[in-house]
């Protein structure tokens, strides 16, 4: 195995129109297994389960291991609570990229995908995902942060869809804003990851169709498909993600698409073809979000082990061990719109394990079991897969957004899925000082917005005692002018 490179300041991963870059301006692919959740009862202590060393082990454990990986996905971190420094800067010494979530199980960090927009979307979600941000924008290696988790699974929780959409678009007004007040060199891409089992409109919508809806919903523009226009701050990619300038908000509200996939669930399977003749399930995946304006990947992979080989009887185990054949068909036939994979999972639900040893205590390290070792070979093979597209090469200019009018009318025309008017949505991004990550002071708003007033009364009285000094009747005293908006900064402390 080739020699592990630390990731520094100048390896961090941006997004460019359909595709992940690093600075130096090569493609990167994700590589990825989703990392271990403390048990419970470590959640309540100080720490929330947090050990550098024994989390850095689990990394250690899959460096010595051979495994070609290059990222992890975290499921639960406290960055309001935990200072998880050790961990991200181990990581960065072993050439690992970490994905971290930006919403919480409970407490503040929580998207309630029961309650409908707009109740769904608090000020508390935004300062809980901003004072993140912050923290996480310290470290190079974090590869980006998810918004959302299979948050739109049915009818009923697509009603909280706007609130994912105002939630990232503040997210990235709040890191723009970073970025040009010099509080951050760089902004984090954001993913929203969909479950490919997700259902809406009944058994007639197919879950592709789901699928492509809700991308086509996440990124669409107010205005439709208009001048791409590059995010930049200066002459450097900050989100690397084309926006459109007739959008009222300036962006997509999320760079990456995850889908969460289950299927691929025999050793007979291939790209085209499932093992009944009927048409692949990653094969028709791909032909619904091939034309996607952003990148796609798949944020959990892998097959129940329950269901791997389960009416094949000369092939089932009893382990119901995955032979991960589908690695190289995502980044060979599926490489022109993918750019990777998490593999489910180092530990976790039983049936999609690849240690054993029991429940992770959050300590020790597992066992590596024989899907791992399938999985560890899979990688080995796609070396030869690795692309040689660099950022100057690349020209993504024909895959551009939906119009959010046509996506609502299909929604509505497919699934019976009405939506919240994503122009009502509250906004909070400017609630949280960029350089402090502490609340702006209402006050101060107040006095600004006194300030304003006195300064806009100050000019009248002094027009209207211009105006009767000249002897000038019937004629405006603002001579038809108007006072402009002015926007404030927030006021560093």
């Amino acid at each position: 195995m080739a020699s592990i490179k630390p990731i520094l300041a100048s390896d961090a991963v941006h997004v460019k129109g359909k595709h992940l870059f690093k600075n130096d301006g090569t493609q990167f692919i994700i590589k990825g297994i989703a990392f271990p959740t403390p048990p419970e009862t470590m959640l309540t202590e100080d720490h929330r389960g947090y050990h550098s060393e024994a989390w850095l082990k689990i990394l250690h454990q899959l460096r010595d291991s051979e495994l070609e990986f290059n990222a992890v996905r975290m499921y639960r971190m406290y960055p309001e609570r935990v200072d998880y420094s050790e961990f991200f800067r181990g990581a960065a010494e072993l050439g690992v990229y970490v994905i971290v979530p930006l919403t919480a199980a409970s407490g503040p960090g929580v998207l309630d995908r029961k309650l409908a927009a707009p109740k769904c979307y608090k000020p508390k979600l935004f300062k809980y995902g901003a004072r993140a941000i912050r923290e996480y924008l310290r470290y190079p290696n974090v590869l980006a942060g998810v918004v959302g988790n299979e948050v739109m699974n049915d009818e009923k929780a697509w009603r909280s869809a706007p609130c994912i959409r105002a939630y990232a678009r503040d997210l990235k007004v709040f890191m723009d804003s970073m970025v040009e007040e010099g509080a951050a060199n760089r902004t984090l891409p954001l993913i929203y990851a969909a479950q490919d089992s997700a259902t809406i409109g009944g058994a007639a919508v197919d879950k592709d169709t789901v699928m492509k809806l809700t991308v086509d919903y996440l990124t669409c523009s107010e205005e439709g498909k208009g001048v791409a226009v590059p995010d930049m701050a200066g002459k450097e990619p900050t989100h690397g993600i084309e926006h459109f300038s007739e959008n009222k908000f300036g962006q997509s509200p999320i760079d990456i698409y995850g889908v969460n996939i289950e299927s691929w669930c025999s050793s007979t399977q291939d790209f085209y073809k499932n093992p009944d003749g009927t048409p692949g399930s990653y094969y028709s995946l791909w032909q619904a979000l091939r034309n996607s304006s952003i990148p796609i990947i798949f944020s959990e992979m892998g097959c129940p082990h329950s269901q791997f080989d389960r009416d094949d009887l000369e092939r089932k185990t009893k382990e119901g061990t995955r032979d991960w054949a589908q690695i190289p068909v995502v980044l060979d036939d599926m490489g022109d719109s993918w750019s990777g994979f998490v593999a489910y999972t180092y530990d976790g639900p039983k049936d999609f394990i690849m240690f054993d040893g029991g429940e992770w205590n959050g300590k020790d390290v597992l066992t590596p079991t024989k899907d791992f070792e399938n999985f560890k070979h899979q990688l080995k093979k796609i070396s030869r897969y690795e692309t040689n597209i660099t950022l100057d090469e690349f020209d993504d200019g024909r895959f551009l957004p939906s119009r959010c009018d046509d996506v609502e009318t299909d929604l509505l025309s497919c699934c019976g899925v009405r939506l919240f008017n994503d122009e009502k949505m509250p906004s909070y991004s400017h609630m949280i000082d960029v350089h402090t990550g502490r609340e702006v002071n209402n006050n101060m708003w107040l006095t600004m917005a006194a300030f304003v007033l006195a300064l806009g009364a100050t000019f009248w009285i002094h027009k209207n005692s211009r105006a009767k000094r000249i002897g000038v009747e019937g004629v405006s005293l603002l001579n038809g002018n108007s006072i402009e908006n002015v926007e404030y900064k927030s006021i560093s402390s």
